[in-house]
């Protein structure tokens, strides 16, 4: 994102000089106009941009999302044939916010982008505290050196706070820090502001090296990591405690309330407020979507990063038969080949039809045809879900089981140190305690790792590292978990100091993962009750509130169609909501498409509120959720909106 929003800037800064005239004095405007926090949000982000730059490409941004705009109002003045008299109040102020509020949000948006993308680096870069600094103190517990401890961190993680990491060695290489502690001092301070659990925790690690005694030293580590566990566990159940009303706010006005009112549409037509289908499509498909979506990202903005999911390197042997552009295009075809029946319904009625296999398709409900016993246009929402669930499954799939076996390999770490620890305590050799080991845990894929290594220890005659990490041979080639390629470096690193000493490490450093496992386990389950109750909501409750609803709608419909509508003050209405397409005049399957379209995106932004709060950004997990939760969700839509149909055309007057 941050790629093109540079580009966008530059782009601007070509095409689009004009609008500030001399563009020296403006870049010297700019520069004075902007605030320091403005400056250092810039700098931190890593931006190659210049303030002027980002004020320019706001402007031009607020002038094409302004003619945008003016487009959408053209095609909204040419659905009701450039009458303003047909328009309504009602749809010209419609048109009024569009043309307003497109501008500013777009202006708002790209001027502040390096505040809120400062904002969101830092506050994801929390999630990567208990990673970097358990790879500090298991380093320092092997060999007291703080310095080359950070180096180890810094080198081992791939987190963001690792390259701040790399940054702080480097100031400490050009001589910006005197010394190792005023360096660690600086990145406390620095962090501090964010995260106060960070700062604490670095200070215990400075005080650690200079303790007179091992075992002293080894107190004030594990202190240090205690605190930054129970910071992160007690951050992340605060955000979860304050979870309760926005997730109410989501489920009321993006659920309850919005299918509710489907079915009162109809019946608002005997007070005179003759909605059209083209307002209820804008309200419904347009305006709270993107409402949601910018209530839920901003929720999501001030979630606390705990624990980041595990990376899936591009070079993995299972990603290489992957085509992301094939799976594209082939589930494309397939959902427009689902959705050829319904979008013969919306097309053909405007063609001159009579007789055939065609016209039993696209007649109206009230006329016979298939449409009568279930709405045709159902097909064009199964072939919606069909593209986006076969493109999530067969692209996402592979990530995820990657992930999962990492996990998998990961949860049996621990209790593989232990036993590897506990023999090489014991003063026998490497490959002695990694044969032992390989046969108390065989059956386990760690179990396999370590006998991969006894085997190129004995018969290949390696050294540990070698025998561990060589491109060829090496036992962890396919492992591609970063945590267990860090530790095990920690253990060849500990061997060539003492095998007892490793061994007392190993053994400490299995206890940590397990805190660390235990933390991340009581995390998910503080959030699990929440993040269940929404997959629950968008694949089960809120398709069959709107299937049901939907159903009461027809109902509703084919009362009033009885009603003289001669009695209803028309011109009031009219003067409103406009005199063209009045929702009562609808067939019955066009609204089933405007509120299964919003089904969809339900899913898609329920889907997406949850992952969020469980995962954090995490693309893998959200694209691989979507393509389950989506089949589902409109399956049980169209079961019980057919159901309900079929059920409340019984109770329709004749």
């Amino acid at each position: 994102m941050s790629e093109l929003f540079e580009k966008g800037c530059k782009l601007a800064v070509k095409n689009f000089s004009w609008l500030v005239g001399d563009i020296k004095k403006f870049k010297v405007k700019a520069e004075k106009s902007v605030s320091k926090e403005f400056i250092d949000s810039l700098t931190f982000t890593g931006m190659d941009l210049e303030p002027y730059e980002i004020l320019l490409f706001s402007y031009a941004g607020a002038i094409i999302a302004f003619i945008f705009a003016l487009f959408l109002d053209i095609i909204i003045m040419a659905f009701y044939g450039f009458s303003f008299a047909s328009i309504g109040y009602i749809t010209i102020l419609m048109i009024a916010i569009i043309t307003i509020a497109f501008p500013l949000a777009a202006l708002q948006l790209i001027s502040e982008y390096p505040k809120a993308k400062a904002r969101h680096m830092k506050i994801h870069s929390l999630g990567d505290i208990p990673e970097v600094l358990s790879y500090i103190v298991m380093y320092l517990k092997l060999i007291p050196n703080l310095e080359n401890a950070l180096r180890f961190a810094a080198r081992e993680s791939k987190t963001s706070l690792a390259k701040d990491l790399r940054k702080l060695m480097w100031d400490l290489e050009v001589r910006i820090h005197k010394s190792i502690d005023d360096a660690i001092t600086y990145f406390a301070n620095l962090w501090g502001k964010w995260s106060d659990y960070l700062k604490r925790a670095m200070h215990l690690v400075r005080s650690a090296i200079h303790e007179r005694s091992e075992g002293e030293r080894n107190v004030t580590l594990d202190r240090s990591l205690d605190v930054v566990l129970e910071g992160t566990k007690s951050t992340m159940v605060e955000f979860a405690n304050k979870l309760h009303q926005p997730t109410l706010v989501i489920y009321s006005i993006g659920v309850m309330i919005p299918l509710a009112l489907v079915a009162m549409l109809p019946a608002a037509a005997t007070v005179g407020l003759k909605l059209s289908i083209f307002q209820i499509f804008f309200f419904y498909d347009i305006i709270l979507p993107i409402l949601l979506f910018l209530y839920i990202r901003k929720v999501l903005l001030a979630r606390p990063a705990t624990f980041n999911p595990p990376v899936v390197p591009s070079d993995h042997p299972s990603l290489q038969r992957i085509n992301k552009k094939a799976n594209l295009i082939s589930s494309i075809i397939i959902g427009i080949i689902i959705a050829i029946p319904g979008i013969a319904f919306m097309l053909l009625p405007l063609l001159p039809l009579k007789g055939g296999i065609l016209e039993f398709f696209v007649k109206p409900a009230d006329e016979g045809g298939i449409n009568a016993y279930f709405p045709v246009t159902l097909f064009i929402l199964w072939g919606i879900a069909a593209a986006v669930s076969l493109y999530c499954l067969k692209t996402y799939t592979p990530y995820k089981k990657i992930r999962d076996d990492i996990r998998e390999m990961e949860k049996e770490f621990s209790d593989s140190l232990y036993v590897l620890g506990k023999r090489i305590m014991e003063g026998k050799p490497a490959e002695e305690a990694f044969h032992y080991a390989s046969e108390t845990l065989e059956g386990s894929k760690m179990g396999d790792v370590f006998k991969q290594t006894s085997f190129n220890l004995l018969s290949m005659r390696m050294n540990t590292g070698d025998a561990l990490f060589n491109k060829k041979f090496g036992s962890l080639k396919h492992v591609y978990s970063d945590r267990i390629r860090a530790i095990m470096r920690l253990f060849v690193e500990g061997v060539k100091k003492s095998y007892v000493a490793a061994g007392i490490a190993i053994v400490k450093i299995a206890d940590h993962l397990k805190q660390l496992q235990d933390v991340e386990k009581s995390i998910r389950n503080a959030l699990g009750v929440l993040t269940s109750t929404l997959r629950s909501t968008a694949t089960l409750f809120a398709p069959m509130i709107a299937g049901v609803t939907l159903g009461i709608t027809k109902l509703i419909s084919n009362v009033l169609a009885t009603i003289d509508w001669k009695l209803i003050d028309e011109e009031t209405a009219n003067s409103l909501f406009g005199v063209k397409f009045s929702i009562i005049n609808v067939p019955p399957e066009i609204f089933v498409l405007v509120i299964g379209i919003y089904i969809i995106q339900l899913v898609f932004l329920l889907t997406r509120f949850a992952n969020g709060i469980d995962e954090g950004d995490d693309k893998i997990q959200y694209m691989y959720s979507l393509g389950k939760a989506l089949p589902t969700a409109i399956a049980f839509f169209s079961i019980v909106t057919i159901f309900s149909m079929i059920m409340f055309q019984g109770m329709s007057p004749v």
